[in-house]
């Protein structure tokens, strides 16, 4: 073999040997798509349990049309107190809402009175201090979202505290002449002795005055003594006086007063009964 051919033999040998790695490099290569090629990962979604709200904290729909104007909303009314000048009202309803109190004589008519609020519960005083007739009232309420409830009818007055004063005993002393008294009560007069009657002493029988029902927070009231006297040849002469007679809050009391004018002198025993209803 010549040496040109031997140089020939030794380089195609290692042509060989260099192609079988290159082979082997190029098949360890990933065959997948080149990363700029490769399409979107694709992540499952997590979908979130499906709720029931109601549709108005869900939507800004109108729902009034969906919405009952009494359901879910109660409110009770009581007549907490009865004063002599008026009557407490309050009530409790199931949730809190602006309240209000309708009333009137005879049937619930257009007057009426809020109660502080909004609020579940509640109370005001309907003053009534020239009548004792009962008075009707119902409270009606209405929530934030615009629901409405009303209570029953109620029917009550106010507290009436009366009045009866009794004399029990009178006597009118008499030194000279002639004499008579007259009494004046809450507008009633009455004459129990004269005038005209002799001396020394004239006594008059137990009388009464009617029954009255006193004003709010009244704890006294005038009784008018007018006397009546005359001795010849005087002209004749009278005079009033007038006694502050003390009313217990309810219950009864025996007074006894001695009073003194134009030279009669009258001795009474009072008594003052005071009843509530």
């Amino acid at each position: 073999m010549s040496r040109r051919l031997l140089v020939v033999l030794v380089a195609l040998g290692m042509l060989a040997t260099g192609g079988g790695v290159a082979a082997g490099l190029f098949m360890a290569r990933d065959p997948g798509q080149p990363a700029a090629e490769a399409g979107p990962t694709t992540i499952p979604e997590t979908t979130a349990p499906v709720t029931s709200e109601p549709a108005s904290s869900t939507s800004s729909t109108d729902t009034s049309s969906t919405t009952s104007t009494t359901t879910g909303l109660s409110v009770q009314a009581r007549v907490v107190e009865r004063a002599e000048d008026g009557v407490v009202v309050g009530y409790e309803a199931s949730e809190p809402v602006s309240a209000a109190l309708r009333w009137g004589f005879g049937g619930l008519g257009d007057n009426q009175l809020r109660f502080p609020g909004p609020a579940s519960q509640g109370t005001l005083k309907l003053v009534l201090t020239a009548t004792v007739r009962p008075v009707s009232m119902q409270v009606t309420a209405e929530s934030a979202d615009g629901r409405s409830g009303e209570s029953d009818i109620l029917t009550a007055r106010r507290l009436a505290r009366r009045v009866v004063l009794e004399v029990r005993d009178l006597t009118l002393e008499i030194p000279s002449g002639t004499g008579g008294i007259t009494t004046g009560f809450r507008g009633t007069t009455l004459r129990p002795l004269g005038p005209g009657l002799a001396g020394p002493t004239a006594s008059a029988e137990p009388f009464a005055f009617p029954s009255s029902v006193l004003g709010a927070g009244t704890r006294s009231g005038p009784l008018t003594l007018r006397f009546f006297h005359e001795v010849p040849p005087n002209p004749p002469r009278t005079r009033a006086v007038t006694l502050t007679v003390p009313f217990p809050r309810q219950g009864q009391v025996t007074l006894e007063r001695t009073v003194t004018a134009i030279g009669l002198t009258a001795q009474l025993r009072l008594r003052v009964t005071v009843t509530a209803s």
